[in-house]
């Protein structure tokens, strides 16, 4: 027998959804009910796919294949269909894909997670996830104006969590390592890139061209790196050890930092356009007649960008921070670092300069009083703990693991991996498209400990059902209700410890949403 997918052929025998066949053929049809290794249930709808011999549109996870068909998988039919139903999943969905704090964070630290790796002394697992977005951390956390704080939900119950003292005391256990972190990079792409100025956006620029890739000469007039806030800062608020420890790690990152070069006089702007395939203008704010000689349009005001990919009217030749605008503060230059840094990555890679690709992100919005007691329930009532000095001194480990506790953790648990949000993304779908009156109380079970429970973002997949089932749990879960009232619960009123004496983490890795989720990850 033989059918055709996506105008590929396949021959088969036997019995064989045409979920099953499409695997065959390498292509993925989305579901969020389906797994393999368990019966398929058809309710999530996002299968769906398209036989143009009988005009039928079929649930694939379901649909048997048979002779002679020819299957459509990504039509614009069937994509509006899918996004329909996403759309309609998200009009009741509860919770946040990133918590407040993430969102606000200039370079989308995922916040929740560093702090949860640090109560749990993972500290290696917290640099990690610091790493993998923040430049310099242990230099950037001393200066950063912490707007995470001021969105910080804690903050309406008393006063926000200390977010920068705990990302800084992350950077600063990583920089007193003998080998301080290093983030994962991607394949060299063959490509160097030069950068002109070693300041904090200059710095970030490199860092960020290192993890997609591509190598960096930073070029630096001065002596020192950092040469700006070194001067406008004594040591005793940004330390040399900071600074070297940080240097170092660029250095194992692979970037190469000439110091005492001066560009227009020891080396042309015309030679290092020879010589890279990009340039960086990140030298501060110069006069117009230093930008000139440098042959960098630009004005009073600083260097002249396009706006949306910092690229100067010279093709190749990019600028950000306070060359651009001389008022940029480090946390914006370092934000720009990273935009620029994905812009020219792009250019290199010969695709469109579109920057950071912003995916889907679920908001709940305001919480009622009793859904911030929800959150607050389950987090340390003790006040903000403050270091000696605010600005300047490190948290102790003491400090730290008392000031996580205070984090109320209003993220999603999945959010990298949520099926709901990933095809969200994919499809375009609009949260508000479907928007009801108003919507259901959040609502948390089992925080504390082994697998949290959030029904809200429940999308009646049926899959702990069917694996607490197949597994042979006493109680397991079960569908209680009718109509659009039912929910998935542990039979008999049981508890999550008693209805998931064995199947607890195959249900955490079966819902696709995040709705189950380990307590402390």
């Amino acid at each position: 027998m033989k059918l055709t997918i996506d105008n590929r052929e396949l021959e088969f025998e036997g019995d064989l959804s045409l979920m099953e066949a499409a695997s065959r053929l390498g292509i993925e049809i989305p579901a969020l009910c389906f797994r393999e290794g368990y019966d398929y249930f058809t309710s999530c709808m996002m299968c769906m796919v398209k036989d143009q011999t009988t005009g039928k549109t079929l649930p694939a996870c379901s649909a048997r294949a048979a002779d002679g068909m020819v299957i459509e998988t990504q039509s614009d039919e069937i994509r509006a269909f899918r996004k329909s139903t996403l759309e309609l999943l998200l009009s009741d969905h509860l919770g946040d894909c990133e918590a407040p704090c993430q969102r606000l964070c200039g370079v989308h630290n995922e916040v929740p997670q560093i702090i949860r790796d640090i109560k749990d002394g993972q500290m290696d697992a917290a640099v990690a996830h610091l790493r993998r977005d923040m430049a310099l951390p242990g230099v950037l956390e001393r200066f950063c104006h912490a707007p995470c704080e001021k969105g910080c939900r804690r903050g309406l119950v008393d006063e926000s969590v200390s977010i920068r003292a705990l990302m800084r005391h992350a950077a600063e256990w990583d920089l007193q390592n003998p080998e301080p972190h290093v983030p994962p990079c991607a394949p060299s792409s063959g490509k160097r890139v030069a950068v002109i100025g070693a300041g904090m956006t200059g710095l970030s620029t490199a860092y960020y061209l290192a993890q997609l890739g591509h190598a960096s000469v930073v070029f630096e007039r001065e002596p020192r790196v950092l040469p700006r806030l070194r001067a406008e800062h004594g040591p005793d608020v940004l330390p040399d050890w900071v600074v070297e420890g940080e240097v170092r790690l660029l250095n194992r990152l692979g970037i190469e930092i000439r110091t005492g070069v001066r560009i227009g006089a020891d080396l042309s702007m015309a030679e290092i356009r020879g010589e890279f395939a990009a340039v960086v203008v990140a030298c501060g704010a110069l006069p117009v007649e230093e930008l000139e000689s440098l042959g960098v349009p630009g004005s009073a005001r600083g260097v002249t960008v396009d706006a949306n990919t910092a690229q100067t009217q010279i093709e190749g030749v990019f600028s950000g921070g306070s060359a651009v605008k001389k008022d940029s503060t480090i946390l914006k230059s370092v934000q720009q670092a990273k935009a620029m840094a994905t812009c020219i990555s792009q250019m290199l890679g010969g695709r469109t300069m579109s920057g950071i690709a912003e995916m889907y992100n679920h908001i709940m919005g305001r919480l009622q009083p009793e859904e911030l007691q929800e959150f607050a329930s389950h987090a340390s009532p003790i006040p903000r703990v403050r270091s000696a000095d605010e600005g300047h001194a490190a948290f102790s480990n003491a400090d730290a693991s008392l000031e996580t506790g205070r984090c109320m953790h209003c993220d999603c648990r999945a959010n990298r991996d949520c099926k709901l949000r990933i095809y969200s993304d994919e499809y375009s779908a609009v949260q508000s498209a479907f928007k009801g009156e108003e919507r259901m109380p959040y609502v948390q079970v089992n925080r504390d400990t082994g697998v949290l429970y959030e029904p809200g973002k429940c999308v009646k997949c049926g899959l702990c059902v069917r694996v607490t089932k197949q597994d042979g749990e006493r109680f397991g879960f079960t569908f209680v209700g009718r109509g659009f009232e039912v929910k998935a619960a542990i039979s008999l009123d049981k508890s999550l410890e008693e209805g998931l004496r064995k199947t607890a983490d195959k249900v955490v890795e079966a819902c696709p949403t995040g709705a189950l989720a380990n307590a402390g990850e």
